[in-house]
């Protein structure tokens, strides 16, 4: 029976040697894993909403925000970073356009005005050849420009928002 021994204890040590290593790499992944940064990426949505000032976090205490239907970020030969944005609204009580200028501090909108080529390019769908602009709102410290095309049928409210950004590269 002695020569038994010598394999169960290689193979209870063997075990035991196993169990010590998952045990590591399970603390090791638990200490990763909480000392992470949780935060999500910061995609070219987020990069063109803040730089329209349209961001969640640029407007804290207002308890709401939009999330754009389309967003695009691009650089011009300059390196000036150009955002665009699409906001869809359904209308209704909740999501609707004088609500979205309320709850980013926007004036109302002026007169009919084209929207810039290379708005119509870059977001995909069917833009229209103009609507009504937002007039700039002094010392903003943001270039943009905003139009807003209410719709004639269809909830009380409903409408597109169209945004074009520019700023410098950072």
């Amino acid at each position: 029976m002695t020569p038994v021994r010598p394999v169960l204890r290689r193979l209870l040590v063997a075990f035991l040697a196993a169990c010590v290593g998952f045990t590591v790499l399970v603390v090791g992944w638990g200490v990763v894993a909480l000392t992470r940064d949780h935060t999500p990426r910061e995609t070219d949505s987020t990069r063109a909403q803040r730089l329209a000032g349209l961001h969640a976090d640029q407007h804290p205490g207002k308890g709401r925000y939009y999330v754009p239907q389309d967003a695009v970020l691009a650089r011009t030969p300059d390196g000036t970073r150009v955002g665009y944005l699409h906001y869809r609204l359904g209308g209704g009580d909740d999501v609707n356009v004088d609500d979205f200028l309320r709850t980013y501090d926007l004036p109302g909108p002026g007169g009919p005005a084209p929207l810039p080529d290379d708005l119509r390019t870059a977001l995909p769908g069917d833009e229209p050849p103009e609507a009504a602009l937002l007039p700039e709102a002094p010392g903003s410290g943001v270039h943009r420009q905003v139009y807003v095309v209410r719709t004639q049928d269809g909830p009380t409210g409903a409408g597109d928002v169209y945004v074009r950004a520019t700023g410098q590269s950072s």
